[in-house]
C-alpha cells in the first residue's frame, strides 16, 4: 500500500482534515500529533506544520550591503522565540521519509504554497511530479472530502510566485533597512529602522498626506442658516459657479445678505423636490471590506480583525478570509448554507426570510480571486466564542444574509424656502421599505431625518437666522482602516500583508495615533529615500513587480528573470546611497534625537516657571524629573515594569500628566504620575 504524507499548515487544521476524511488514529512523534488513516487504497499520514518552518537568511553574517546570496533555513536556527518549531520540523522530516506521494494541504494562496512546498522540497527533496495540491476554501467535512477526491497537480506557478515575493521582500527589506541603519551608525547612534518593497510606498502615501496637512492654508467662508422649530435650512446660491454653492467666500457679501434677511420672521415654500430611489444591498465581504466594516462598527483594528477571521476559519465557521473576491459563486449552494444558518436560533427568522424569496441570488461585487470566493459563513454552529469573535462572526453572517435582500426603498426631499428672493434649502432622507436593512440590523448606517408635511406656497414661521464664519478643513488623515482600503485600491501589498505593514510602521515609530499622524522620524525616512533611493518609495515599481509575480503565477515569466532585475535595480540604487552615507546619517540622527526628546517630555513643570517634566532612566530606575534640575528637584516615580509612553492627557484630580503603561502578561493601563493622587486611593 502506498503512503501519502499530507502537510497541514497548522496543528488545528491538520486535526480538522483528519476528522473530515474519516476514521483515523493518532500517532505521536517527538511530541507532535500525526493523524493516520486509509482512504482510496492509500495510507494517509497528516502531519502539521506551524506556519513557516523555513525562512530566508543570508549566507554570511555582517552589516555590509547589498546582500543577494540567500538560502532557506529552519526558522528556529535564526529567530528568537522559535524553538517550539523544532519538534514540528523533526516530525515532518520523519513522516516525509515514509512518503511515496506528497500532498500540500496548506492554505491555497501564495503563502500556503510556499509553506507546504518548502517543507516537502527542503526536507524530502521531492520531485514536483510526486507532489499534489489540495484546494479548499472552508474547513467543513464536505469541502475537505471534495478537495481530497479532486487533488490537483503541484501548483508550480503559485509556488514560484510566492518564492519570488519572499526573495524580493528580503532584498528590499534587508538591504535598504541596513543602509539606513548603517548611515545612522556612521554618526555614532543606533536606531532600529526599516523599510521595504511595500512598506516604503505605504509610508510615502501617509507622508504625502501629512505634508498636505502641514502645508494646508485654510480659506475663510461664511454660511447663513434659517432656523425653523422643526428643522434648519441653509442658504443656497443657485447661480454660483462653484460646487459648494452653500458657501459664501466674501465676508461683505455674506453680511449684506444676512442684513437683508435677519429681521424676517416668515419664509415661503417655493419648491418641494421629491426623489424616490433604491438603496441596493451591500456586496459580499472580502478581507479589506470586512476589516473596514469591523473598524466602523466595533472600532476593531484591521490586524485584529484579520486574526479573528483566521480563528473563525480554523474553527470551520467561515470560509477562507484572506481573499480579494467580492463574489459568491452558485456552486456554494446558497439554499443549503441558508438552511444551515436557519438551524442557529439567532438567525432562524432572518434565514427563513431569504429562503422564502422566489429568487435566491446575491448581489455580487466586482473583484474576483481565482483561489477563493468572498467570505461567507459555513453554517456550522459556533461553540464558545470571545466577545470580539462573536461580534465579527455576527457581522459576517448578517452581511451574507443581507446580500440576498431586496433593495431598500428610500426617499429624499429637498424643501426650498424663499426669503426676500434668497433661497434656503432643507433636506431629509427617509426609508419607505427597509427590505435588506432588516437582514443587516444593527449594522445599517443610513441617515433618517424627516421634514414636516408642507405644501408649495405655504408660509412658515421662522425663529431666527444665523451667520456662521468658518474655514476650509485640511485633508482628512487616514485611519488604520482607510489606509488598508487605500493600499488595496492602489494595488500595494496583498490582502494578507496590508494590515501587518501598517502595524510595522507603528512599531518603527514612523506613525502614531488613529487617525494616523506621521512622526518627524517617518517624514525624515521618506524624505531621505525620496532624495537618495526614490525607487524604494515608488508605487509604480512596486506595482510593476506585482504584475511580474502574477505573470510568474501564470507561468508566463520566470523567478530567475524577475529576481535578477531586482538585483540590478537595487545595486544601482544602493551604490549611490553609500556615496552619501555619512551625510544621510547626519540628517537622520538629528531627527532621531529630536523624536526621542519629544517622546520623553510630559509637559511643563508645576513647580518652576520654565522647566519641562521628562521621563528619565538612570542606574536601572525610571522616574520623572524637571529639565531645570538641580535648580528644580521636582520628581515623580514611574512603574518599574512594562513599557511606558506619554499621552496628551492630564489628571482631572491632580492636574499632572498621564502616562500609558503596557504590560506583557497583564492589562495595560493609564495613570497620572502623582503617587499621592486621590485616584490611587484604592491601589
Amino acid at each position: 500500500m502506498q503512503t501519502a504524507v499530507m502537510v497541514g499548515e497548522k496543528p488545528k487544521v491538520a486535526s480538522r482534515i483528519a476528522q473530515a476524511l474519516g476514521n483515523y488514529s493518532v500517532e505521536e512523534n517527538r511530541g507532535v500529533k500525526n493523524y493516520v488513516l486509509e482512504k482510496n487504497g492509500k495510507k494517509i499520514i497528516i502531519a502539521p506544520a506551524v506556519g513557516h518552518i523555513f525562512n530566508l537568511e543570508e549566507h554570511e553574517e555582517g552589516w555590509d550591503y547589498p546582500v543577494f546570496e540567500v538560502q532557506w533555513e529552519p526558522i528556529f536556527e535564526n529567530e528568537d522565540g522559535a524553538d517550539y518549531v523544532k519538534k514540528y520540523y523533526n516530525n515532518l522530516r520523519d513522516q516525509l521519509d515514509k512518503a511515496d506521494e506528497y500532498i500540500n494541504a496548506c492554505d491555497f494562496d501564495l503563502e500556503g504554497s510556499v509553506i507546504g512546498a518548502n517543507v516537502i522540497k527542503q526536507l524530502a527533496n521531492a520531485d514536483e511530479g510526486r507532489i499534489k495540491r489540495m484546494k479548499f476554501s472552508t474547513l467543513t467535512p464536505d469541502d475537505l472530502n471534495e478537495a481530497f477526491d479532486d487533488l490537483e497537480d503541484f501548483d508550480k506557478g503559485m509556488t514560484e510566485a510566492g518564492l519570488t515575493r519572499h526573495v524580493l521582500d528580503f532584498y528590499y527589506g534587508v538591504n535598504v533597512s541596513r543602509a539606513l541603519m548603517q548611515a545612522v551608525r556612521e554618526n555614532d547612534r543606533y536606531k532600529t529602522l526599516s523599510t521595504g518593497r511595500v512598506q516604503g510606498p505605504s509610508l510615502k502615501m501617509l507622508a504625502d498626506k501629512e505634508r498636505s496637512i502641514i502645508e494646508f492654508e485654510p480659506d475663510p467662508y461664511w454660511e447663513i442658516f434659517l432656523h425653523h422649530s422643526e428643522f434648519r435650512a441653509k442658504f443656497q446660491d443657485p447661480e454660483a459657479d462653484h460646487e459648494k454653492n452653500d458657501r459664501i467666500w466674501e465676508e461683505e457679501i455674506a453680511e449684506g445678505i444676512f442684513d437683508q434677511v435677519q429681521d424676517e420672521d416668515e419664509a415661503e415654500v417655493s419648491n418641494i423636490k421629491v426623489n424616490n430611489y433604491k438603496h441596493n444591498p451591500p456586496i459580499p465581504f472580502n478581507l479589506t471590506g470586512l476589516q473596514s466594516e469591523a473598524s466602523s462598527q466595533f472600532n476593531i483594528n484591521p490586524k485584529t480583525t484579520q486574526s479573528i477571521a483566521q480563528t473563525l476559519y480554523e474553527n470551520g465557521l467561515i470560509s477562507y478570509p484572506r481573499t480579494e473576491s467580492q463574489k459568491l459563486p452558485k456552486k456554494l449552494g446558497y439554499s443549503n448554507l441558508l438552511k444551515k444558518l436557519k438551524g442557529q436560533e439567532e438567525y432562524e427568522g432572518l434565514a427563513q426570510k431569504v429562503l422564502d424569496k422566489d429568487d435566491i441570488y446575491p448581489r455580487q461585487g466586482k473583484k474576483e480571486d481565482d483561489a477563493h470566493p468572498a467570505i461567507y459563513p459555513t453554517g456550522e454552529s459556533p461553540g464558545s466564542l470571545s466577545k470580539k469573535e462573536r461580534k465579527v462572526y455576527d457581522l459576517i453572517v448578517k452581511r451574507f444574509l443581507a446580500v440576498f435582500g431586496d433593495a431598500a426603498k428610500r426617499q429624499s426631499l429637498t424643501l426650498t424656502l424663499d426669503v426676500r428672493g434668497y433661497e434656503f434649502n432643507a433636506k431629509s432622507k427617509i426609508t419607505k421599505e427597509r427590505n435588506w436593512f432588516n437582514l443587516y440590523d444593527p449594522y445599517v448606517n443610513v441617515e433618517e431625518a424627516e421634514l414636516p408635511g408642507v405644501e408649495e406656497g405655504e408660509v412658515l414661521d421662522i425663529e431666527e437666522f444665523e451667520l456662521a464664519d468658518k474655514e476650509t478643513k485640511p485633508p482628512r488623515r487616514y485611519s488604520q482602516s482607510s489606509i488598508v482600503n487605500e493600499l488595496e485600491k492602489r494595488e500595494l501589498g496583498t490582502k494578507a500583508t496590508r494590515a501587518q505593514i501598517v502595524d510595522r510602521l507603528y512599531d518603527r515609530e514612523y506613525i502614531e495615533g488613529d487617525p494616523i499622524e506621521v512622526t518627524d522620524l517617518g517624514l525624515a525616512i521618506v524624505e531621505t529615500l525620496e532624495d537618495h533611493s526614490p525607487a524604494v518609495v515608488s508605487e509604480e515599481l512596486t506595482r510593476e513587480f506585482e504584475e511580474k509575480m502574477e505573470a510568474i503565477r501564470e507561468e508566463k515569466n520566470s523567478r530567475e528573470e524577475v529576481i535578477e532585475e531586482a538585483k540590478e535595480e537595487l545595486t544601482e540604487t544602493l551604490s549611490k546611497f553609500k556615496e552619501k552615507e555619512k551625510e544621510i546619517g547626519r540628517e537622520l540622527v538629528d531627527t532621531i534625537d529630536q523624536e526621542r526628546k519629544r517622546k520623553r517630555q510630559l509637559g511643563p513643570c508645576d513647580q518652576c516657571e520654565d522647566g519641562t517634566l521628562r521621563m528619565i532612566k538612570s542606574s536601572g530606575s525610571r522616574f520623572v524629573g524637571c529639565s531645570n534640575y538641580p535648580d528644580c528637584e521636582n520628581s515623580f516615580p514611574l512603574p518599574n515594569n512594562g513599557d511606558i509612553s506619554k499621552t496628551d492627557e492630564t489628571c482631572d484630580e491632580c492636574n499632572t500628566p498621564k502616562i500609558q503603561v503596557y504590560r506583557e502578561k497583564s492589562s495595560n493601563y493609564k495613570m497620572c504620575i502623582d503617587p499621592d493622587c486621590p485616584t490611587k486611593d484604592d491601589w
